[in-house]
């Protein structure tokens, strides 16, 4: 997936993930709406529970306020009065709170209770009327209220009103209880099947994020292989264009050799018939004739110069040791730079295209010294080991920096690289301590026969 991320999400499945991401907040947005009316059931039946629990214990409070009330009539007992209090004081408050609870909810119960609330205080009404004519010493018209039916009346119509009231609000907690479980059942299915679709769409997405990898890398690979085969082209291309080089350069020196050379040469043999049968006349006919032979000589130099250049003589006539020793003398002195050799005595068996090969590198490589390296010293050295011939060409200058190969402009050093790869080769580069850069160049050399 974080490759995909990084290169690009697929439209095949770029669609599929949206539409899951898009499943998903609705699955959670549905879960969590749902679970907030689950906690309002909870809350409401919780509500009532405790509501259901008031009305018992107003029921009871009634009760034993009136217990108290008959057994300090019966006798006259202090004790008695106590709990009275107590109870009338509890029954109140447990009334006025049953009211407030029941007009925020339920405010169909409302009226009900309210007129439970007035046989309550009618009745605590009555209860001090005969505690009063008790206390007064008047017993016997206490005990005469008392065995009246209306206070019996009253608490039967209270008792039997709070038991209503529980009953409706029993029947209202199961109504609740079993609207909550329903809604748990609901959440839970919504859950199973919100788990299943973002599990489908995630191994939707899986397979077609792993077919779009699989196609990128096909692609990748396919892309690779065509690279490959065109580098391939061009190096063989490139190759072949060094070789066509060398060899146009060579036969362009050897007809600088032998045609223009041949004419320089019978033009100073002319010269030097005629200076000897011709008397010049004066000074400045000898000058001039003093001028001419000089600018044969000089042609016949430049000549010798340019036919070196584009294929060195040393190299076909005397070896590659020979060759790479003048280059390194000729360079190194047209810089002012010390050199020092470590050239074999025997010359190493290597193909024509090799040896060239490695002429042009070390010319190449002591090129860049004098321009860049700003060096007082190099050392060149030749050695043989594994059938391999190793030319190592190590100077003192200000160095290379570990991407110079990689820069665009290092056209050289890709050169040299390439000059060595074509023939079987490798470049090394390497900085020398304290200061300096070392190349290496290795190529494989044929066996002595």
């Amino acid at each position: 997936m974080l490759h995909l991320v990084r290169e690009g999400v697929d439209r095949r499945v770029l669609l599929p993930l949206l539409v899951c991401i898009a499943l998903t907040l609705v699955t959670l947005f549905l879960v969590e709406a749902r679970r907030s009316y689950t906690r309002e059931l909870a809350e409401v039946i919780q509500i009532r529970q405790y509501r259901l629990g008031e009305l018992a214990e107003l029921i009871y409070v009634c009760l034993e306020a009136e217990s108290a009330q008959r057994g300090y009539l019966l006798t006259r007992d202090a004790k008695y009065a106590e709990p009275y209090e107590s109870g009338r004081l509890a029954a109140t408050q447990l009334a006025a709170r049953l009211v407030e609870s029941f007009s925020r909810r339920n405010s169909e119960e409302l009226v009900a209770l309210q007129a439970v609330q007035r046989l309550i205080a009618a009745k605590f009404a009555e209860m001090d009327e005969t505690l009063g004519l008790m206390r007064a010493g008047r017993p016997r018209a206490a005990l005469e209220t008392t065995k009246t039916d209306v206070g019996l009346h009253r608490m039967r119509e209270i008792r039997d009103d709070l038991q209503s009231l529980r009953s409706r609000e029993r029947d209202r907690i199961i109504e609740a209880v079993a609207n909550w479980s329903s809604e748990v059942r609901v959440n839970r299915w919504i859950n199973v099947v919100g788990t299943v679709v973002y599990l489908a769409m995630m191994i939707l997405v899986g397979l077609l994020a792993s077919n779009e990898l699989r196609r990128r890398r096909a692609d990748n690979k396919n892309l690779d292989s065509l690279v490959s085969e065109r580098t391939a082209e061009l190096e063989s291309l490139s190759a072949h264009m060094l070789k066509l080089g060398e060899m146009e350069k060579s036969a362009l020196a050897r007809g600088l050799h032998d045609e223009l050379g041949g004419l320089l040469v019978a033009m100073r043999m002319d010269l030097s018939q005629l200076r000897r049968r011709v008397v010049l006349p004066d000074e400045d006919a000898q000058t001039r004739w003093k001028r001419l032979d000089d600018a044969l000589i000089a042609s016949v130099e430049l000549k010798r110069r340019i036919i070196e250049e584009l294929r060195p003589t040393l190299l076909d006539n005397l070896g590659l040791v020979a060759a790479v020793r003048w280059q390194a003398e000729q360079s190194t002195a047209v810089g002012g730079i010390k050199l020092e050799v470590d050239l074999p005595q025997a010359e190493p068996v290597v193909k024509g295209d090799t040896a060239i090969a490695i002429f042009r590198c070390v010319q190449e490589a002591l090129a860049n010294i004098l321009q860049h390296a700003r060096a007082t010293r190099v050392k060149l050295s030749m050695q043989l080991s594994d059938h391999r011939l190793h030319v190592t060409i190590e100077d003192n200058g200000v160095g290379l920096s570990s991407d110079a190969s990689r820069k665009p402009v290092s056209h050289g050093l890709k050169q040299m690289g390439f000059r060595m790869r074509a023939v079987g080769g490798e470049m090394r580069l390497a900085s020398t301590v304290p200061q300096g850069t070392c190349t290496i160049f290795s190529v494989p050399i044929q066996p002595p026969q």
